[in-house]
């Protein structure tokens, strides 16, 4: 089974990369961005259940993907 530990590693890589995408698109960010943040605040060691924490971190991560592709329908432009 995937640990905690393994996927909050990846959550704060794709959040890192969709971050930058957003400044290279030059597009606004979202509440999922947000979310994002403050559920990378959590720590690890927080009374939850290990599926808590690996579901939680893999749904945000499908977020951000899909936010990175549809970057240009989803967030507002910097100029608007």
């Amino acid at each position: 089974m995937i640990e905690p530990a393994t996927t909050y590693l990846l959550l704060l890589l794709v959040q890192a990369l969709h971050l930058l995408h957003h400044r290279l698109a030059k597009r606004h960010i979202s509440f999922a961005e947000v979310t994002s943040a403050a559920v990378l605040c959590v720590p690890l060691t927080a009374p939850a259940p290990a599926w808590l924490f690996c579901s939680v971190h893999l749904a945000l991560v499908a977020v951000q993907v899909i936010g990175s592709v549809w970057i240009r329908r989803l967030s507002p432009d910097w100029g608007k």
